[in-house]
């Protein structure tokens, strides 16, 4: 076969897996300010909102018939990070404070109490 005759035969390979999987545009209505918050939670995820909206939407919808949802919504992401970084600092703080006092027992069985709460969470989210 000529090299032409490869590169058509490739040519046509490459097509027929386009045609089969092939995106086309879907209508879909958002508000004003529905879209503004589409395109921040892109924005902090450093995609464009179509490619984002794509993403989640499929990722809800591949997600196990057991009622789990996929990600977190990326409008969310951010707040949960920053949350979970003052809660870390206010809780060093408050620690060393009540290690300064000599309130070590109370601390260590706040730091119990903590851990079982945060056992009982995983196996409720095995179940």
């Amino acid at each position: 076969m000529s090299e032409d005759g490869r590169n058509e035969a490739a040519a046509a390979v490459n097509a027929a897996d386009r045609t089969e999987d092939v995106r086309k545009t879907r209508g879909i209505r958002f508000s004003e300010s529905e879209w503004e918050e589409v395109k921040r939670a892109a924005a902090a995820h450093e995609k464009p909102a179509a490619e984002f909206v794509r993403e989640r939407i499929l990722a809800f919808a591949r997600a196990p018939e057991s009622g789990e949802r996929g990600p977190v919504a990326g409008s969310m992401a951010p707040l949960i990070e920053r949350m979970f970084r003052y809660t870390w600092f206010l809780a060093t703080e408050r620690r060393e404070a009540m290690l300064r006092e000599g309130r070590g027992d109370e601390l260590d069985a706040l730091v119990a109490e903590a851990r079982a709460f945060q056992e009982s969470l995983r196996r409720d989210a095995v179940d």
